[in-house]
């Protein structure tokens, strides 16, 4: 088996929910806890920093691997989804799962596993999460951040226990995935706080007044130490493309790391002033972190961002205040269930629209975008592909411009893959 048919078979074989939506959304118990007890539990083999939250995890995860690298200790780092190569989502110290380690876990579910099961198919995200762990375990790694895929009580990563958790982290509420999680933030931070451990401490990352009590509670029932990210005083340190949304995310890193230097007898010598300084100023090329206000040109000014939510869009007009630029064109595609009545509120207005759709069955048909986008007053056209999209929008900017292209994780995927793919 070679590595493509590895990861072909993974695709063909088990529901994704990220590109079909609910059709692949399994909530984990007992096929995620089988797979683990045919690879020997080996996420009890390495101490774990769980995050969950609805925007700003995987920001939180790859600023505190890096941190945990500069630190010099052996660092795994499980992240979702991926942008352009599935092994993005595994990484050890920087470095992705190599070829052979995908294809040899395959194999062996294939040949040792797969004929033995009876009931569902694992997920994909089970078998990800299953191999992550596998993977963290063969590579003696001294720690992992693990950030969770959806919600947190039902997430396949919520296998792991207070024996091996050393901290929990919930960066923030916000309305996504209401179909799943529930309707309201009350409902969304009770999923969320699924992942608090007894006794384990927790760090919040933002106060709102509805989900926060339901964090509150939920520590106190669990006997876990509750440290508040928002109360901490700000500080100031170099991020490549700060960014306001960042700002969130540094003090939720920052108050991680005081809580694990005051608990972790272990941590607290490794986590000097310079490894924090180190980590966090190359923490996007360290961990390989893509697709966060990412300025992938100039002349014109090129910007990618996966903010895919009114919560994870609050800053956008913000944020384009920052830049300078005569005209601005936006490649714009969606998935299905989003809020666009939420997002309509927070998107530019000076803008010209390349409505269009990633290549993924999830995705909103850009006809539909463009119909919604005509209904509320935003100038722009559609455009049936990403690729397609972002070449109309470059002959038409001149070098003082600006393209932006977001709305969904995968339509920056399909921009950076067709553009703007690093080797």
């Amino acid at each position: 088996m070679e590595y493509n048919q590895a990861v072909s078979y993974l695709i063909s074989n088990f529901p994704q929910y990220q590109k079909f939506g609910i059709e692949g959304y399994k909530p984990y118990p007992c096929r995620m806890l089988s797979l683990l007890d045919w690879l020997g539990n080996p996420q009890n083999t390495f101490p774990s920093i769980h995050i969950a939250g609805t925007n700003g995890k995987g920001s939180v995860a790859h600023m505190l691997a890096a941190i945990f690298q500069c630190a010099g200790l052996r660092t795994g780092l499980y992240t979702s989804p991926h942008l352009i190569d599935f092994r993005e989502r595994i990484q050890v110290n920087g470095q992705m799962i190599p070829h052979e380690e995908v294809v040899s876990f395959i194999k062996a579910f294939k040949e040792e596993k797969m004929q033995k099961l009876k009931g569902e198919l694992p997920s994909f995200f089970d078998m990800t999460t299953a191999m992550a762990f596998h993977y963290f375990a063969s590579q003696k790694t001294d720690i992992a951040v693990i950030e969770t895929g959806l919600g947190g009580r039902l997430d396949s990563t919520n296998v792991l226990t207070a024996a091996s958790v050393i901290l929990s982290i919930i960066t923030n509420i916000g309305l996504d995935h209401c179909d799943l999680l529930g309707d309201t933030l009350e409902k969304i931070a009770g999923e969320k706080a699924g992942i608090i451990k007894p006794g384990v401490p927790v760090v919040t990352g933002e106060y709102d007044p509805e989900s926060f009590p339901v964090i509150c509670s939920a520590a106190k029932k669990l006997g876990s130490p509750l440290y508040r990210a928002f109360e901490r005083p700000f500080e100031s340190y170099r991020l490549k493309e700060d960014t306001l949304y960042q700002r969130n995310n540094l003090k939720t890193v920052l108050c991680a790391v005081d809580v694990l230097r005051e608990k972790s007898s272990f941590l607290a010598p490794l986590l000097t002033g310079e490894a924090v300084h180190n980590g966090l100023e190359h923490f996007k090329s360290m961990t390989r972190l893509r697709g966060r206000w990412e300025r992938l040109a100039v002349n014109p000014a090129v910007i990618a961002d996966t903010g895919h939510n009114a919560h994870g869009m609050k800053y956008l007009k913000a944020q384009l205040e920052r830049e300078s630029y005569k005209r601005l064109f936006f490649v714009f595609g969606v998935v299905r269930g989003k809020d666009l009545g939420s997002m309509a509120l927070l998107l530019p207005r000076d803008a010209y629209y390349y409505f269009t759709q990633a290549a993924i069955p999830r995705a909103l048909p850009s006809f539909e975008l463009a119909a919604w986008g005509k209904e509320q007053g935003f100038d722009g056209e559609e455009v049936s592909t990403v690729a397609e999209a972002f070449r109309k929008a470059y002959e038409a900017a001149a070098e003082d411009d600006l393209i932006l292209v977001g709305g969904s994780t995968f339509t920056v995927a399909d921009l950076l893959e067709n553009f703007f793919c690093e080797e």
